[in-house]
């Protein structure tokens, strides 16, 4: 087991955010400095290529026209391994841990993802969580002018923006993901 950065140092450096702290959690350590543990050959493996295939989705073209199946399961799945290493540094599950192998090769069943477009975020990297008492009930998470929103399913109340997981079968299209209102960053 290693402890690693939750926000890789390229997203952090990207994004401008190596002094930022969350914007709903104000008391929390920097964004660059949220820290969960993994295990070391998940670490170098499957989540260093996620890494990689995530970037050149988020930043290395330009983001419009259709979004392509596997591109859209690709988004899930960062999503939803950042929002579950997020709940962790909280000390809460997001999904249950034997759910969680499943993101190595594709998604688990008992989580929902939304994604949506919001203009002038105050931050280019932010996250909020949405505790309860015994987990955490939703993860909202923004990279640039992305959004998503990621729950156990049947949870997320809201479902603010279009929903990326389980995949739908219309095609869906970076140029119209719902563009979210300022106030719609916290988790719900």
């Amino acid at each position: 087991m290693t402890r690693e950065h939750v926000f890789a140092h390229w997203l952090v450096a990207k994004t401008h955010a190596s002094r930022l702290v969350s914007a709903r959690a104000p008391d929390a350590p920097r964004i660059s400095r949220v820290i969960a543990t993994v295990c070391a050959d998940c670490n170098a493996g499957w989540m260093s290529g996620l890494e990689v295939s995530f970037r050149r989705l988020a930043f290395a073209r330009a983001r419009v026209g259709p979004i392509a199946p596997v591109d859209r399961t690709t988004l899930a799945r960062w999503f939803t391994k950042t929002a579950a290493l997020l709940a962790d540094a909280n000390g809460l599950p997001l999904v249950p841990r034997d759910a969680l192998p499943a993101l190595r090769t594709g998604m688990p069943d008992e989580v929902e993802v939304y994604l949506a477009r919001r203009r002038r975020t105050p931050q280019r990297l932010d996250f909020a969580l949405l505790p309860e008492a015994d987990r955490v009930r939703s993860v909202s998470i923004t990279v640039d002018d992305l959004v998503a929103h990621v729950a156990p399913s049947g949870t997320l109340a809201g479902r603010h923006g279009t929903r990326l997981w389980p995949l739908r079968t219309h095609t869906l299209r970076w140029d119209t993901l719902p563009v979210l209102p300022a106030a719609v960053m916290a988790a719900r």
